[in-house]
């Protein structure tokens, strides 16, 4: 029978101090405050094996030591008078870990225990003021160390920051493992350090030349250039994921065709596709940048990811010019992404252009990826055969009209689609998804027409149609 119980994981020598917030921690604070649907959305999740022949305590002590060396991970955040936060790093302390053990003659498989952690771990969200912004459970089969499970606040840590924390500490129970020392920090600025920089005058610069950026790309595209198509679904937002190892493995050699990022690639495709849905010479779109340029901060476990609004031009007549054209605006993007969203909100409710379109590659950040293995063109199509498409989410209400997100593993890529069904209904949501793969695919081995997309786009819509039905 699976026991669980809760031990206790130590940390000392680490620095105590108070710090405001950084721009990114108190762009999740306001949304956690001021929205209801935020609780799972600000969670973050990740399993990973234990190195076998590791005992309980080597595995508890690496925990022990990778909060010390993350300040995010040892920070409780603290409601003040007027709705704001200060965060409070602790230097040494206690936190809970789950401990799960499993006997070897257990029906009940791994798979069920951590699917089942990882789900409860998202839900149950945090209480900031009192408990630290991580949970671990360890999972063990009579008594030895698996696998190991964490859920993180997005509030301590975005996506990039997660996959840091994964990597940091399999290189620190491997080494235990291998009979090694911990391999050194990682040198990275904490939190509280950028919080201090952001507060001063070369901060408050960022603020005023991203507010200059943004009025200008006002200037050029509105949400309105995203016109109803269609009589609203019921609920009238839907989330189309498609999972394929085709793009994957496609992306990589298209980029490097167009002498391009994979990420300015992707956001190509997804402009090519919204040109089909739009006859506008532009459309507004926010770009979710890492903000890791400095090499101070590309290490660093905090939230750094920010949105910035853009305007992309539609009028380029081939696919090499709108590569050219994303590639432009992504560059100029990364100046100004690093800013503080509280100063430039009050131009974007003014100009009520708080909705249109978001991208958010995550994929493209993913520390580690491997080199893409070389495939001919008709191995890669066969690959959409493992391919898969689902809905996992409709609701009433969302706060963009489209959102592209690109996650998934470096073997399988997830692309999402969020959509207002007045812009796209369900059936043209499963022909965008499956057009931008049959897409990504045919540009790793030759040049693609911004007309043969619109044909691809328009024969998926005809071939989905029947999904707009209910």
């Amino acid at each position: 029978m699976t026991t669980a119980y809760t031990t206790d994981v130590e940390f000392h020598s680490g620095r105590t101090r108070t710090s405001p917030l950084t721009w990114g921690q108190e762009m999740i604070w306001d949304l956690i405050r001021d929205r209801d649907d935020t609780r799972t959305y600000a969670v973050l999740t990740r399993w990973m094996p234990i190195p076998l022949l590791l005992s309980v305590g080597d595995v508890l002590e690496s925990l022990g030591e990778l909060l010390r060396r993350n300040e995010a991970l040892r920070t409780m955040y603290h409601p003040t008078a007027n709705g704001d936060a200060m965060q409070e790093i602790l230097g040494s302390g206690a936190l809970p870990v789950e401990m799960v053990d499993r006997p070897v003659d257990d029906p009940t498989d791994y798979t069920t225990i951590i699917t089942d952690w990882l789900v409860h771990a998202a839900e149950a969200g945090f209480d900031h003021e009192k408990e630290l912004p991580i949970r671990f459970s360890v999972i063990l089969q009579d008594g030895i160390p698996i696998l190991l499970a964490f859920a993180v606040s997005h509030l301590s840590a975005d996506f990039t920051s997660a996959e840091l924390l994964v990597a940091e500490l399999g290189a620190m129970l491997q080494a235990r493992a291998d009979g090694r020392p911990w391999p050194p920090p990682r040198q990275a600025r904490q939190p509280a350090d950028l919080a201090a920089l952001e507060g001063r005058p070369e901060g408050q610069l960022r603020n005023v030349e991203a507010a200059r950026f943004i009025r200008q790309q006002l200037g050029r595209a509105h949400p309105e250039m995203l016109p109803a198509r269609a009589v609203p679904a019921s609920p009238r937002f839907f989330r189309g994921q498609l999972e394929s190892s085709a793009v994957a493995v496609a992306v990589g050699p298209a980029a490097r065709r167009y002498r391009t990022s994979t990420s300015v690639l992707l956001l190509t495709i997804t402009s090519a596709l919204i040109r089909c849905v739009t006859r506008a010479r532009a459309y507004p779109i926010d770009l979710m940048l890492s903000n890791r340029a400095d090499p101070a901060l590309a290490g660093t476990v905090c939230n750094l990811s920010q949105g910035i609004l853009t305007a992309i031009d539609l009028t380029p007549d081939s696919f090499a010019g709108l590569v050219a054209h994303c590639g432009a605006v992504t560059a100029e993007a990364r100046k100004y992404g690093w800013h503080r969203k509280r100063v430039v909100q009050g131009i974007l409710d003014t100009a009520g252009a708080d909705r249109g379109c978001q991208f958010n590659d995550i994929w493209s950040q993913l520390p580690g990826r491997p080199s893409r293995p070389s495939a001919t063109v008709a191995e890669v199509r066969a690959m959409t055969e493992s391919s898969s498409f689902s809905w996992p989410e409709r609701v009433p209400e969302k706060n963009k009209d489209v959102f592209m997100g690109v996650r998934g593993t470096a073997e399988r890529m997830h692309l999402s689609l969020f959509a207002d069904t007045v812009l796209l209904p369900p059936g043209d949501i499963r022909a965008f998804l499956d057009t931008f793969e049959r897409t990504a695919i045919e540009l790793a081995f030759a040049d693609v027409t911004l007309d043969q997309i619109d044909g691809w786009f328009a024969e998926a819509s005809a071939r989905y149609a029947h999904l707009n039905d209910g």
